[in-house]
């Protein structure tokens, strides 16, 4: 878990001991910090295909290329 999300945790947390956040608002809030991790994961899975993606792509050699911009 990232640093936003445990600070989030933490504020329902507080909220929910102090009596200021309902039931149902809690189940709420829960349910939405569970889809925030999940999305924050697929978030650092496609950043990692997307960088192994293009470090696939054809690269032109140095040589190749100062050969072409001659």
């Amino acid at each position: 878990m990232n640093d936003t999300i445990v600070n989030l945790t933490n504020q329902a947390k507080k909220l929910q001991e102090e009596g200021q956040l309902g039931l149902e608002a809690a189940k709420l809030v829960e349910q939405l910090l569970e889809e925030l991790e999940i999305i924050t994961r697929q978030n650092v899975n496609l950043r990692k295909a997307a960088l192994k993606s293009s470090s696939k792509q054809a690269r032109m050699s140095s040589k190749l290329k100062d050969a072409l911009m001659e």
